[in-house]
Parts: C-alpha cells; structure tokens; sequence
C-alpha cells in the first residue's frame, strides 16, 4: 500500500487530499496541528492521524520519525500554512515572522526530515503547495507574496538535488480557492477599489472559487504522472491565469495589470 504523508490536513486542500488518496486505496498519515480535527478524516479507509504544528521544531522530528518508522512514505505533501493580507507598512515584525516560521521555516525543516529517506529509496515525490501569489505579486500581499516565493525557490533549488535519486520535487499552485484558509489579517485600508478589482480577475467570471477537490484532484496527478514537471497550478482558473503571466513576461503583465487594479 502506497503512502502520503500531508501537513495541514484538518480542513481545505489538505483534507480534500487526503479523502482522495484514502478513496483510491492509499495509506494517509495526516497531520495537523490539532488532531481532535481529525475525527473526521479518521473514519475514513486507511487514514491515521498524528498532531504537528510545523513551527515545533521538536514535534516535527518527533512526528516525522514516527510516521517513517511505521511506514514507507512515497509522498510528502506540505500543505500546512496560512495567510496574511495587509500593506506592507500596516503588519507587525511580529505578524511577519510567525508567519514566515509556519509557511517558510516549517515547510523547509519538514521536508529536510524526509529528504534522507527519499534518497535511500531513490523513488517518491516532495509536493508543496504554495500560491499563485508565489509567481503573481498581488497589492497587500508583499508578505504572504514573499514566503510562496520562498517556497517555489526551496522547490526549484531541491528538484535538482533530487533528480539523481530519482525523486520528483513538484509545486501545486493554487490561486483562489473555496476554502476556510485562515487570513487573520486583512487589512484593505487605502486599497478598497483594488482588493474588490483583485478578487474579480482571480475569480475570472466565476460566481466563486475553485473547490479545493479540484486541487485536490491536481495533488493526485502531480503523485501519480510519472512526469518530469516542476509546477502544476492547481484548477482551470489558475491554469489560465498562470499561463498568461508567463505568456505576458513580468513587464507587460505589470503594465496589463495595474490597469485591470487602479483605473477606472
């Protein structure tokens, strides 16, 4: 029996995943910071459940070594993370750096507990899921922004440190996603008109957002595909709006979209 290893799996993407691998005869270890979440996810096939706040550094070694005692992992799925939404001048050093531990430090200390283990198997696959924001700067997201940059420059620089063990390193990159992923700031102040004009060219048409069993689907395929691929965005919209940021180059997408923000 296959197994994925997934952070942040009380609710959203990374319960959509875990439901979905579970239903297609995979073993799930899913963690999350509060395992009373996963009552759940429990009940499902093939699902165990083990606690891990990913800024405890203790708690990762111990729940990563655990779950790598028990089992054979063949995929890493780092999900766990958070948002923060504000001018940059508006959030507190502290806000930035609990952020930055959750998304950017415990992503990295995560996967180094695996790396060793993906090596000696010299098969299995490192996803992380990381943004839209990570290619695309939004306005009043210079912090989130930068930590999903983090995150796809740690992905990029260990794809070639795993290619000779045959391990794959991948990104799923969700854009707007209909989930409760938590935003405990959201600051609009001075930029109402472009938060509303924002949610309206990520939503493209759309009466909501994607469904994170869309994303989920993606996780799926990224696991399973056998291909030699770096980025998989994560539904339909984020394909379209992906393929024209890197079909536009970062200057004319600036220039295309600072109209579709601040002009009337």
């Amino acid at each position: 029996m296959k197994t994925i290893f997934i952070t942040g799996a009380s609710s959203g993407i990374g319960k959509a995943a875990a439901g979905l691998f579970s239903a297609n005869g995979w073993r799930v270890v899913a963690t999350m910071r509060d395992p009373e979440k996963g009552k759940e996810l429990e009940r499902l096939p093939n699902i165990v459940v083990m606690p891990l706040d990913v800024t405890d550094q203790k708690q990762i070694r111990e729940t990563c070594r655990t779950a790598l005692e028990r089992y054979d992992v063949d995929v890493l799925l780092n999900n766990a993370g958070y948002g923060i939404m504000a001018p940059l001048e508006r959030i507190f050093e502290a806000d930035i750096r609990k952020l930055f531990d959750t998304d950017v430090i415990g992503t990295m200390l995560v996967t180094q507990q695996f790396i060793p283990h993906f090596k000696k198997r010299r098969a299995g696959a490192i996803l992380t899921v990381t943004s839209l924001a990570g290619t695309i700067a939004f306005p009043r997201d210079a912090v989130y922004g930068a930590a999903k940059r983090a995150q796809e420059g740690m992905v990029e620089s260990l794809y070639y440190e795993m290619k000779p063990f045959d391990v794959a390193v991948k990104s799923i990159i969700p854009g707007g996603t209909k989930t409760n992923f938590r935003t405990p700031l959201n600051d609009l102040t001075g930029y109402e008109k472009a938060a509303a004009n924002q949610r309206k060219y990520l939503l493209d048409g759309h009466a909501e957002f994607p469904s994170p069993e869309e994303a989920a689907g993606t996780i799926w395929l990224a696991a399973t595909d056998g291909k030699d691929r770096l980025r998989y965005p994560a539904d339909s919209v984020c394909r379209k709006l992906y393929g024209q940021y890197i079909g536009m180059g970062a200057e004319d997408f600036k220039q295309y979209f600072s109209r579709i923000l601040f002009e009337e």
